[in-house]
């Protein structure tokens, strides 16, 4: 296999020296730096040759490119030396839209010598090659229409991206094309390296004009640009320091060139004594936003984060970092470390949260952004979820969001929520429940009412929503259960019209009960107070209440049952109250003798039974005796014996009459409250007036009889009578008068019976 790459021209003392010697040399020169063009740098613009525009004195736009160097696929070096104006005739043909341009090498012979200079081969007659280039416009889709191809060991690849992994396993791509160990072109080959330069906006016309230069058409011209850039493995810092940055530096008002560029030199503060040498602190600067496409690695160190003028714990700083522990923790594994330093005025935090753009967002080179804390980790332990600027105090705070202040959510292994913790729908209690997150399981209330199915316990535990399935009350519809079931002391509680009642007691041995005991001076199993409400006996649905007295409404009972109530009340078909004789307190059921009695009530009246009905009151008030529908307020069938002594009898009428009585002066004048009399006219009228305050239904029967008249003679008449009163005259019988009497005043009593009124 032959190994030589080049040949050079050795040259010794006298030698004839023709044109092809030099030729040689030029060529051995030409294809060593071409070589090395592509080895240690990928082909593209080196520097420089940007697309820039400005306004031309017509007021349309014109391009151009700036000075720079590139250089192509087969390392031919490109420079401009002088801005070149686009043309628009370039561009004639092309669409209206951004248009892609490019640059490419081209050469040709130039200094052609005098006549008679020549030499026969026509070839020799020019001294000069002049290397140049020139701009294409338009698309150059197909890769032919771009490269020309490279020829690597007899073989030709049409795409240069091939040609290096050629022999290489699963013979991969690189992407860039650089290819130094290619057969370069010869001189005056046609061989065609186009390098992509950037787009420019066109309309197509009569003529073409071009559009400006806004962002979007730079940014595609920034995409579409081809920049070489370096081949190698490693970058060895000669001062001990790399650093990577753009080139640019963006100018300042009121500063010049030098103090611009002081702002990125680095100072004293960045240098640091290790090993007796005086090196950077960081051997690598990364200056600008760095993009991470693969694996980060670091092996025994940390990663920090230093205030903006780089100030660390070594120096007064409070130390942000990460690293692995270098050793084995407590409990035989690796620990991962976040380092958040030590508290000074408050604690440091490890937040993650959430970043809205700062204004002005328009600005790309200046972004920032406003930062929501969403979760914290303070240096002491104490973790955050949603609590913002608060300062922690317990393990774990989580702040509520959502209109069911939700805090903490489950998921069973498909994913879907299993069980979630909020505050309930008002945000008032704690609330765990299952998928919904508006429904509760169980709740507990900021008053201390817990809630079992209700968000709003209305009671120390209010259950809820419990299903009732039919046929044995022990079926699942069950509260509340104490006990397995097979022995005594079991209780549950259910709801439901087919289940047992809402409290349930059950006791397999004796029948059960619920007892109440106080040691006093006695133990908890034989108590100095005790009572019980149970089943009386075996065997029996009875129920007892066993030792003491029963208060309802009162602390302090004075008898067996003692109620402070408004009222006792019994219901049903066979409501009552029945008391016996004290006498004898035997329970009598069908009593002869009054042995016991009952009160009740029956269409609509209250009865006193013993036997049977003995006393009836109405709804209206009246009260019979003897009388099951009394019509009067007393309604008594049989006699009346009034008096304190029981000596005497009421009187009966077979009507409903009513009697006033009265006595009146000679003066005449009296005010009760049942009636009223007056004098009528002047002394001695004989002449009376007698008002009833409440009417009769009908005018009443009245007498009137005289009351110690003067000598014993006078004579009275009532006349008048009405519903409201009656008149009354007094005469003296006195024979000088012309009827034998005259009018005397006199007092006397007098008696009104008459109807009632309803």
């Amino acid at each position: 296999m032959d190994t030589v790459f080049a040949q050079r021209p050795h040259f010794f003392e006298g030698q004839y020296l023709g044109a092809d010697d030099l030729q040689t040399l030029l060529a051995y020169m030409k294809e060593q730096a071409n070589r090395e063009r592509l080895g240690a740098r990928t082909w593209g613009i080196i520097t420089g040759i940007d697309i820039a525009s400005r306004a031309a004195t017509d007021g349309s736009t014109e391009y151009f490119l700036t000075p720079g160097l590139a250089t192509d696929g087969y390392g031919r070096l490109i420079a401009v030396l002088a801005p070149y104006k686009l043309d628009a005739s370039l561009f004639a043909s092309q669409p209206s839209g951004l248009v892609n341009v490019w640059l490419r090498y081209v050469e040709a012979s130039a200094g052609g010598v005098r006549p008679g200079f020549e030499v026969c081969d026509a070839v020799d007659a020019f001294t000069r090659v002049s290397e140049s280039f020139a701009v294409e416009a338009g698309l150059r889709n197909n890769l032919n229409q771009r490269q020309s191809g490279v020829d690597v060991n007899d073989t030709t690849f049409t795409d240069a991206r091939d040609a290096l992994g050629q022999f290489l396993p699963n013979q991969p791509i690189a992407p860039d094309g650089s290819v130094p160990a290619q057969l370069f072109p010869n001189d005056d080959d046609p061989s065609r390296w186009l390098i992509p330069v950037g787009r420019v906006p066109w309309t197509q016309g009569s003529p073409g004009s071009f559009g400006a230069a806004d962002e979007p058409t730079q940014k595609q011209s920034m995409l579409f640009r081809q920049q070489a850039g370096l081949v190698t493995e490693s970058i060895i810092a000669s001062n001990g320091l790399l650093r990577l940055r753009t080139r640019w530096l963006e100018r300042v008002a009121g500063k010049s060139n030098d103090e611009l560029v002081q702002t990125i030199t680095p100072a004293a503060k960045d240098l640091q004594t290790c090993h007796d040498r005086i090196e950077p602190k960081e051997a690598i600067w990364i200056e600008a936003a760095t993009r991470l496409t693969a694996d980060l690695r670091v092996f025994g160190h940390r990663i920090e984060w230093q205030d903006a003028g780089g100030t660390d714990y070594a120096n007064g700083g409070i130390p942000l970092a990460i690293r692995r522990r270098s050793d084995t923790n407590p409990v035989k594994g690796v620990d991962l470390q976040v380092l958040l330093g030590k508290a000074v005025d408050g604690p440091n935090r490890l937040v993650i949260g959430q970043a809205t753009l700062q204004a002005p967002a328009a600005d790309p080179c200046q972004l920032d952004f406003d930062f929501a804390d969403r979760v914290a980790i303070q240096d002491d332990g104490k973790v955050g979820i949603g609590t913002a600027a608060t300062t922690l105090t317990t393990p774990l705070t989580i702040r509520t969001t959502g209109a069911n202040s939700d805090a903490l959510a489950l998921q069973a292994g498909s994913g879907a929520i299993a069980w979630q913790i909020n505050l309930g729908p008002t945000g008032s209690g704690l609330n765990f429940t299952q998928a919904d997150a508006t429904q509760t399981n169980f709740y507990v209330a900021n008053s201390g009412n817990v809630g079992i199915g209700i968000a709003a316990p209305e009671a120390k535990l209010d259950i809820r929503q419990v299903p009732a399935p039919g046929g044995n009350a022990l079926g699942s519809g069950k509260w509340f259960q104490a006990g397995d079931g097979n022995d005594g002391g079991r209780v549950w509680i259910q709801y439901g019209s087919q289940l047992a009642p809402l409290l349930v007691m059950s006791d397999l041995d004796d029948p059960p009960r619920l007892q109440f005991q106080q040691a006093g001076s006695g133990t908890e199993t034989g108590p100095q107070f005790q009572s019980w409400i149970g089943h009386a006996r075996g065997g029996s649905s009875d129920i007892a209440i066993w030792v003491g007295s029963v208060g309802i409404g009162t602390l302090q009972p004075n008898r067996v049952l003692h109620v402070e109530s408004t009222e006792i009340h019994c219901g049903g078909g066979v409501g009552g109250f029945s008391f016996a004789n004290r006498n004898t307190g035997a329970f009598v059921e069908n009593p002869t003798n009054g042995e016991r009695w009952v009160w009740y009530a029956r269409d609509n009246n209250a009865r006193l039974w013993s036997g049977d009905d003995k006393i009836s009151v109405t709804q209206t008030g009246n009260m019979g005796v003897g009388v099951l529908s009394p019509a009067e307020k007393l309604d008594v069938k049989g006699n009346i014996l009034l008096g304190s002594q029981s000596r005497y009898f009421a009187v009966g009428s077979p009507d409903n009459s009513r009697i006033l009585a009265g006595s009146v002066p000679v003066g005449g004048l009296v005010v009760t409250l049942n009636w009223n009399a007056s004098h009528v006219g002047a002394a001695d009228s004989g002449q009376y007036r007698v008002n009833f305050i409440a009417p009769f239904e009908t005018a009443p029967v009245v007498t009137v009889t005289l009351v110690n008249p003067q000598n014993n003679d006078n004579t009275i008449c009532v006349a008048n009578v009405s519903t409201t009163g009656f008149d009354v005259f007094s005469r003296d019988i006195d024979p000088g008068g012309s009827d034998g009497s005259s009018p005397q005043d006199s007092a006397f009593n007098f008696i009104a019976i008459g109807q009632r009124t309803t």
